[in-house]
């Protein structure tokens, strides 16, 4: 989201940013920053659990799953390489152990907040084992759809991610 400022204020933070330190100027940031924070506080925004981009992204999601017959081309189709694509699912399981070990485990289990300094590999490592993870299986899924296969799964990824959102935690 961008913020609008007026070419005074755009002015005076560079002025400011320069090092022309001025009182006045200071002043005026400060409250300008104060009212653009306040207008875009995430805590007055309303608390609707769905957005059009989620419903878009389940109903989308829902769709290619059944056009796609998603489930039975995994599961009896002999074109899909069965190895790359167990090794694929192990690594994305890497990945959702790792988000559980954060998410519940972390911060609200032990009350960990940083979890940068608890557990400085876990990102880095969920971050690789996702990326590992979804090429292997479009590799192992290339054969079937081609080209669409990674948009297919963007698309079904897209859908589970906001599945997901709407489980209160």
């Amino acid at each position: 989201m961008a913020f609008k400022l007026d070419e005074n204020l755009k002015k005076a933070f560079l002025k400011h940013r320069r090092g022309e330190y001025d009182q006045k100027l200071d002043d005026r940031l400060q409250r300008e920053g104060r009212k653009i924070l306040e207008e875009n506080d995430p805590k007055k925004k309303s608390k609707t659990m769905l957005n059009i981009h989620m419903v878009f992204w389940m109903v989308a999601s829902m769709a290619v799953y059944y056009y796609t017959d998603f489930y039975m081309a995994i599961k009896i189709d002999p074109r899909v390489y069965r190895l790359w694509l167990y090794i694929g699912c192990v690594l994305l399981l890497v990945n959702f152990t790792i988000a559980f070990y954060l998410i519940f485990w972390c911060s609200y289990h032990k009350k960990i907040e940083d979890w940068d300094s608890h557990a400085p590999f876990a990102i880095p490592v969920a971050t690789a084992a996702f990326i590992a993870g979804m090429i292997c299986c479009v590799y192992a899924l290339w054969p079937v759809w081609g080209y669409f296969t990674p948009l297919i799964l963007f698309t079904l990824f897209m859908g589970v991610l906001f599945l997901l959102t709407l489980i209160p935690i």
